[in-house]
């Protein structure tokens, strides 16, 4: 499966917002892409993991059970389960045994949202309360505790590779240590720990996804550009939900959640590193403040301000572009049993690139001629 990136301008942009952002990101697909890059699970899948899901309720304290089941009721797009029962099957799999991989993988990234939301205080997850707002902070931890565990269970089949035990024992340790790494108080990350933050944090559970499933097959060696495309994807991924972040502070008029608290986010680190070493670390400081105290003076507020009306969306767009620019080199490498476990992934991403790209840039470029009359 071929796809093609295309850099072009949306036509619809009137000349000016045309003239201050030539970057826009358009990722097109060729038509024979189709219906079959299209992430989702078939019914037979879903069917299945009806029945996972009913016996990891049934393993849950009745304490635990009601947020478990109000967690997955939304239960978000399952990228990372594709990615992995894909991999098994095309490593000679068992349906069942591949379904057991995604599944625990699946456990693993949500346990990952609900320790998440702790960390960071937040009260809303795939649109509705999380599960820390909804039952406090002790049920959250809990919860992600026992999915953990129960994922961990799962691979203790004898049909299924004792290797993928320590696979999963490494994606979890990863996805944590990105997680702590967030709350580093050594400083703000340049551009290059935000990249080990996102590794951690978010490709570790999509590359892993795929590396367990190669784990069914002794015969198959780790492929490394496999690996490199979803770290690269995953890459991506993390800079659209940051630009999420932002896009949505925009909107309410307020800055962000990560200004506010200081927390990694790819926009705010391309700006910081616009900067010169003097006002790199008065702007360090400001936001150590701002992680400690209310947001409220006027110097603090000008680093917001100098954020949202600056060129953040022509170089995000630019770093974007490189990114998956990459990673269709790299995808074009692999053999094409490679390629199609990754393929709906890297529809989906181009997808997502190209729809969040032209939002920011259009709702950024907007405040600025508001900001500047």
């Amino acid at each position: 499966m071929n796809f093609n990136l295309t850099l072009c301008v949306k036509k619809t942009m009137t000349s000016s917002h045309r003239m201050r952002n030539q970057n826009i990101v358009e990722l097109r697909r060729n038509d024979n892409a189709g219906e079959s890059s299209k992430f989702c699970l078939s019914g037979d899948t879903l069917d299945r993991f009806k029945g996972l899901h009913d016996q990891c309720e049934t393993s849950l304290s009745n304490a635990l059970t009601e947020a478990y089941l109000f967690h997955f009721a939304a239960p978000g797009k399952m990228l990372r389960a594709q990615l992995a029962i894909q991999s098994a099957r095309v490593h000679s799999a068992n349906a069942a045994d591949a379904d057991r991989w995604g599944f625990a993988v699946e456990l693993i990234h949500n346990a990952s949202l609900i320790h998440d939301d702790i960390c960071d205080s937040d009260l809303y997850r795939r649109g509705r309360q999380s599960v820390m707002a909804k039952f406090g902070h002790q049920t959250a931890l809990c919860l992600g505790d026992a999915l953990i565990a129960h994922a961990f269970g799962l691979l203790s089949r004898e049909s299924i590779p004792r290797a993928l035990i320590a696979k999963l024992a490494s994606m979890v340790r990863e996805c944590s240590g990105g997680q702590a790494q967030e709350f580093d108080t050594r400083g703000y990350p340049d551009w290059s720990r935000y990249c080990e933050i996102a590794g951690g944090k978010t490709a570790s559970l999509l590359a892993g996804a795929v590396e367990g499933g190669a784990l069914f097959d002794p015969a198959v060696s780790e492929n490394h550009v496999l690996s490199k495309c979803c770290y690269q994807m995953a890459l991506a991924y993390q800079m659209l939900n940051d630009c999420r972040n932002i896009l949505s502070s925009v909107r309410s008029r307020t800055p962000s959640s990560d200004f506010l608290r200081a927390r990694p986010n790819a926009l705010i680190v391309l700006f910081r590193d616009s900067f010169s070493d003097e006002e790199r670390n008065e702007f360090d400081v400001s936001l150590r403040k701002h992680a400690k105290t209310n947001f409220s003076t006027q110097a603090e507020g000008s680093w917001w301000e100098r954020l949202v009306t600056s060129n953040i969306p022509q170089i995000v767009e630019e770093r974007i572009t490189s990114i998956m620019k990459e990673t269709q080199s790299d995808y074009e490498q692999l053999p094409p049993v490679m390629q199609q476990i990754i393929s709906p992934l890297m529809a989906h991403t181009i997808d997502a690139v190209a729809e969040q790209n032209m939002a920011l840039s259009g709702q950024l470029t907007d405040y600025a001629k508001k900001q500047n009359g």
